[in-house]
């Protein structure tokens, strides 16, 4: 009898220590049947946890709690983005994984109601909260070749290096930057330095509105075809949800005393049909010589069926002679069926996540002189075709041929419009990304 009741004793102490509890360990594999795989998952196809954090999620592969709260913490700063369906999955997984979340110091609103209470105390001076930093980056390797441009030796061969520093202060401010630089094979140039072509503090719900960016940003709005910046855009940016509405407004300056100011509206009145029209107020661009002019730009993007998406563009400007721009590709996904919402090569084929993904992608273009601003959408000229005023096609395809390597090939062929000149573009690339 004695020695029931010492077990049963001994029990009761390792269970209440959490001796016998894998949510007492944040490092405890999470068991490879449980629910919150397919919740993260879906958030991921959602496109509310993305970058680095997307590329490496596998449902299939037994990650640890931390690493599922690392996941969560992706899409938690992204909440006010998501809708009624998605916010109710991210406050189901917040409840499961609050004390790792706070151990990573995501403390927000869907988490502190599941923490334990602490005893209140006396009141005493505290320490302020560790600011949550995460590093991450890219490694681009590339070779091209345009027909009426020889490349000797090493000069088609290209380098870029990108490292992503984030920086959350609390809740609601954060810091983000990206670091680059690049180069060509052999050239012994040692004149490209690493700079930040990212660097913005971005603050939610600034005044009733959900985001707001301000430094030198990133800049993408539509279907990219108009407005696609990858960085190096000087000024501030707003977005904000209306139920199934989006409001994106901006005024940058990605060149030298040149001043881009617009408002774009995304309708998306369900998952798989989006469309939006956009206004554009830009000042001369020394770059490219396009006179100052205003632009309206509409788009949509359609998933016919699953993994097969098409998405159109177009662009009007009050320039001198109104010239228009539009556009429009067809691409098809037979991997993990991943939906463009814009233009192809701003946006990816495929999903870095799922390995052996793969996509192709047909686009072709009719860009007349000055009829889009500046140097700063999607769509280049090389060789003897002129960035302001071509047409013709481009085929792409990527393959996520191991987990975190991405192969992408590309040809062009296209004509200036000016002249009547035609050039052809052959490229390869691997992008490489890490943590």
């Amino acid at each position: 009898m004695k020695k029931k009741i010492i077990a049963g004793l001994a029990l009761t102490l390792l269970t209440s220590f959490g001796g016998l509890s894998a949510e007492g360990n944040s490092y405890a594999d999470v068991p490879q049947n449980h629910w919150v795989y397919a919740e993260i998952d879906s958030l991921v196809q959602d496109k509310l946890i993305v970058g680095y954090d997307a590329a490496v999620y596998d449902k299939n592969k037994v990650a640890t709690r931390y690493e599922m709260a690392r996941f969560l913490a992706n899409a938690l700063s992204k909440y006010e983005q998501a809708d009624t369906q998605q916010k109710t999955k991210i406050d189901r997984l917040a409840q499961e994984f609050a004390v790792e979340l706070n151990t990573l110091g995501v403390r927000t609103a869907q988490t502190k109601q599941y923490l334990p209470q602490e005893p209140v105390q006396p009141a005493k001076e505290t320490k302020a909260k560790k600011t949550s930093v995460t590093i991450d980056g890219e490694t681009l390797i590339e070779a091209m070749d345009v027909d009426s441009v020889e490349h000797a030796g090493s000069e088609a061969y290209n380098w870029r290096q990108r490292l992503h520093i984030n920086a959350d202060f609390n809740d609601r401010v954060s810091y983000k930057s990206r670091i680059q630089a690049g180069g060509k094979f052999g050239s012994g140039n040692s004149s490209n330095e690493m700079r930040f072509t990212r660097s913005f503090i971005q603050v939610k719900d600034f005044f009733g509105v959900n985001q707001f960016q301000a430094g030198r940003l990133p800049l993408a709005t539509g279907r990219y075809m108009a407005m696609a910046l990858q960085g190096d855009a000087d000024g501030f940016a707003l977005r904000h949800q209306f139920d199934k509405t989006r409001l994106d407004g901006y005024w940058v300056v990605p060149e030298k005393d040149t001043h881009v100011r617009g408002v774009n509206l995304n309708f998306a009145p369900e998952k798989s049909f989006e469309y939006n029209i956009g206004y554009i107020a830009a000042d001369t661009s020394p770059k490219t010589s396009t006179p100052a002019a205003n632009y309206v730009d509409a788009g949509l993007s359609w998933e016919m069926k699953k993994g097969v998406t098409s998405v159109l563009n177009y662009t009007k400007s009050d320039a001198p002679g109104s010239p228009n721009a539009w556009a429009a590709q067809l691409s098809y996904n037979w991997v993990s069926g991943k939906r463009q919402t814009g233009f192809y090569t701003y946006e990816g084929l495929v999903n870095n996540r799922v390995p052996h993904d793969q996509a192709i992608a047909i686009i072709y273009r009719d860009i007349e002189k000055n009829a889009l601003p500046g140097h700063y959408g999607n769509f280049g000229g090389f060789g003897k075709v002129d960035q302001n005023g071509h047409k013709g096609f481009m085929l792409g395809y990527q393959n996520m041929v191991m987990d975190g390597i991405r192969l992408s090939l590309q040809y062009q062929n296209l004509e200036e419009k000016t002249t009547g000149d035609r050039d052809h573009r052959y490229y390869g690339a691997f992008d490489m990304y890490f943590n």
